[in-house]
């Protein structure tokens, strides 16, 4: 081949090695790219082959892409800056800035990177811009603090537990409320809480719970354990951010470790650091209510004392009162009586000297109407033999028999003749 001309005859092996030296040349030394990751894919040799692919404008992966090759050797030096930051882990739709060098793979015919480093701090950057550009965007529709004005519940006993069902979040938050002894109705809503599919199924659990209202739950409780930053990145996704801002019931967040932050926290009623936390927020609201409860029973009871205690004074006093009431009356009642008992006395006296002059005047006219009186002044009475009084001549005849009293005695006679006057 002459300087600047290839032989119009060439092998597949003069072809790669024309390709591999124009790559070369072109790419002398390492150079850093970003994009998203996909595909990953970890072999049993300890490499790690994935596709670091460009999104578009809708942010959809498969405008541009490059394979990407992370052999063991490189692979422990990447892990060790992961590991010393313990911010990101690398899968899916992780957002990354890497090193390394563009080869052209003869075997397969294709281009690559052979990555050797990462750059944890760019993964972190894009999460908190997207972070800042969805909480913007949800303060201007309103929806930042939504849930955070509904009226947490009074007793907050039915707890709706939005989590991967048997992992140790779930595992954790349930102990905890149960160890309490409180009677907490907890149904678990299982959703993936990592990778590309949990933003949706996070979302749908809560819209779940939020649909069976406040007849069914109190509150629900999203929670999820602790891991590297990119590992939480679907509780900074506005499906959920939404789903929690709209849900009709108030939301309480656990996720991560103590130095974790997310969207989720921003939208929710109330977040804790843990899933443990969360728990214990919960518990220290039924403590809440229950402190309330003791408390106005202490007052219920004071005041129910203080109130016998007075009532218990005026009825002293009305005692008292009464006591020296009953004795004026008494007192007064005595002397009533008293000159009730003289009147009635005198009264008596009074009736009885009337009643004997009544009874001479009567004895009186007794005696001067007795016939042995009228007969002893020489008057006589007269009856027929069958005892009946003869009052005038008129009523005998001739032959009558009659007896005469006299005050002597008697004399019975025949009547003979009768004359009238």
């Amino acid at each position: 081949m002459a300087d600047g001309q290839i032989d119009s005859q060439l092998r597949v092996r003069e072809l790669c090695a024309l390709v591999d030296d124009a790559i070369t040349a072109a790419f002398p030394h390492e150079v850093w790219v970003q994009g998203s990751i996909s595909g990953l894919n970890r072999s049993a040799k300890g490499h790690v082959y994935f596709d670091l692919v460009e999104t578009n404008e809708l942010g959809q992966p498969g405008a541009a892409s490059i394979p990407v090759a992370l052999f063991a050797n490189a692979k422990q030096r990447v892990n060790a800056i992961l590991r010393r930051t313990n911010t990101i882990r690398m899968h899916d739709g992780v957002e990354i800035k890497i090193r390394g060098a563009v080869q052209f793979y003869e075997r397969q015919g294709r281009v690559q990177l052979i990555m050797s480093l990462i750059d944890p701090s760019f993964t972190l950057g894009q999460i908190e811009q997207a972070r800042a550009q969805l909480l913007a965007g949800l303060a201007a529709e309103g929806l930042l603090g939504a849930n955070g004005e509904l009226e947490w519940p009074v007793l907050p006993l039915r707890i709706a537990l939005v989590t991967s069902s048997g992992s140790a979040a779930e595992a954790d938050v349930v102990h905890q409320l149960t160890a309490t002894g409180r009677p907490f109705d907890i149904t678990v809503f299982d959703c993936r809480v990592q990778g590309d599919d949990a933003p949706a199924e996070i979302a749908a659990a809560i819209t779940d719970a939020g649909s069976a209202g406040s007849a069914t739950f109190d509150l629900v409780a999203v929670v999820r354990g602790g891991g590297a930053r990119t590992d939480l990145v679907a509780f900074d996704h506005e499906r959920v951010a939404r789903a929690i801002a709209t849900c009709p019931l108030p939301v309480v967040v656990g996720v991560g470790h103590e130095t974790d932050h997310s969207v989720a926290d921003d939208v929710a009623h109330s977040f804790a650091k843990t899933p443990t936390a969360c728990a214990d927020l919960i518990i220290d609201g039924v403590a809440k209510f229950e402190h309330r409860v003791s408390s106005a029973s202490r007052r219920i009871a004071s005041a129910a004392m203080q109130h016998l205690a007075r009532a218990d004074i005026l009825l002293a006093g009305h005692r008292t009162t009464l006591a020296r009431s009953a004795n004026d009356t008494l007192t007064t009642s005595g002397s009533q009586l008293d000159l009730i008992e003289h009147r009635l006395a005198h009264a008596a006296t009074l009736g009885l000297e009337r009643a004997e002059a009544r009874l001479e005047q009567h004895d009186v006219r007794l005696r001067a109407l007795d016939p042995a009186v009228a007969l002893a002044r020489g008057w006589s009475i007269t009856h027929r033999s069958d005892g009946s009084l003869v009052r005038s001549p008129n009523e005998l005849e001739t032959g009558d028999t009659v007896v005469t009293t006299l005050a002597g005695g008697s004399v019975t006679s025949t009547v003979t003749e009768t004359e009238n006057t």
